[in-house]
């Protein structure tokens, strides 16, 4: 992972007022505020003049590494899903011609770097919570499992634009690449607080792996399709303990749903404050027994089969895995990162890891029951 695309404060305003005069028909930008969220991408809030009215949207300046072909797999999926009834993610705005990105060079670098820009509706609604939140109310808890099943819907019948490609392996093909992965960034390893609990629990994280890899064939003919590759709560908005949007649809692919179901559960019903337990049973139940009811109500998905069923255990420690492989990629390749940050980040994937491979038989009872 890389740094999010830097402007300098002054030119920023100047650069996206003109790309808005030459690509879009919306009006004059008035103001430009970033919002600070996100890791590898910038975002920002605008407000545009245009007779006598002034309306906000949501600016998204992509990440120089970031392919214009991964881009166009976003906006495609998301177009796609819009018009299959999915309200609660953003609309693109397109351009003049038709394109949604604008892609222009960055104009106060000497070497030809480019510059990836979309604009979007702005979604209304509260940011309350981010990645590492577990503490939603019921009715919170209960609306985003139901979201991530209308998600999963309205995502049938979704094809590839060309050209439009997200480059990020599946899944199960990333779990085989992980060991090297991991195994590169233990010889970068120093002596701060990441770097000591990463070669303490080298070994069981090894042992994760092998475990995780060991499915890879059984699970050949489950349900694939668009997953949301980052579902947590700080990936949605809430108003009255009501989803009222969904965003960042940056991780987005093609692959099994039971990895997004199992990521989803992971992030909400982690805990991140206490020592007993790693994932809380009563959220855990709740989230995956209103995502099956969920589904039924929907024409082109259904409940997870009992081939499904049978390998959910399994996929939260994939889920798991593909966490602590952000983690770990965000600190060993930004420079400058916290190491007490990222301690806690790590620190808590790896003590869910090591309850994970303890507790197999007590999460059969759980999905079973659910």
């Amino acid at each position: 992972m890389v740094r999010q695309l830097e402007l300098k404060t002054e030119s920023l305003a100047e650069t996206v007022s003109r790309l808005i005069d030459e690509n879009y028909d919306l009006g004059k930008l008035i103001h430009i505020q970033e919002i600070l969220s996100g890791y590898c991408n910038k975002s920002y809030s605008v407000w545009i003049s245009r007779g006598g009215e002034i309306c906000r949207y949501f600016l998204r300046l992509y990440n120089p590494q970031t392919s214009k072909q991964k881009i166009l797999f976003e906006h495609s999926l998301l177009n796609h899903i819009r018009s299959n009834g999915f309200t609660l993610s953003a609309s693109i705005i397109p351009c003049r011609n038709g394109a949604t990105v604008v892609h222009t060079a960055l104009p106060e670098e000497k070497r030809n770097n480019k510059l990836f820009l979309a604009i979007f509706e702005f979604l209304e609604g509260e940011d309350k919570y981010t990645w590492t939140s577990s503490n939603l109310t019921n009715n919170e808890l209960v609306g985003s499992a139901q979201v991530l099943a209308h998600f999963h819907h309205c995502g049938h019948g979704f094809k590839k634009r060309y050209k439009a490609d997200r480059v990020q392996p599946r899944i199960m093909s990333s779990i085989h690449t992980l060991k090297g992965t991991f195994s590169s960034f233990l010889e970068h390893a120093g002596d701060g607080l990441c770097d000591g609990i990463f070669k303490d629990k080298f070994d069981m994280i090894c042992r994760s792996l092998n475990y995780a890899a060991s499915f890879d064939g059984k699970l050949e003919g489950m349900k694939e399709l668009p997953i949301h590759g980052d579902y947590h709560p700080g990936n949605l908005k809430y108003c009255d303990e009501k989803v009222v949007g969904l965003f960042d649809f940056d991780w987005s692919k093609i692959d099994y749903r039971l990895f997004d179901l199992a990521l989803g559960l992971v992030y909400f019903t982690s805990i991140w404050d206490d020592q007993a337990e790693r994932l809380r049973k009563d959220k855990f139940d709740l989230f995956l027994a209103t995502y099956n009811e969920a589904c039924s109500g929907f024409k082109h998905i259904c409940p997870l089969t009992k081939q499904e069923q049978s390998y959910l255990v399994p996929m939260l420690s994939v889920a798991n895995l593909y966490i602590l492989n952000w983690e770990l990629d965000s600190f060993y390749n930004i420079p400058g990162l916290n190491d007490e940050e990222y301690f806690f980040y790590i620190d808590n994937t790896l003590s869910l890891m090591h309850w994970l491979l303890l507790n197999e038989d007590k999460l059969e009872v759980w999905v079973n029951n659910s």
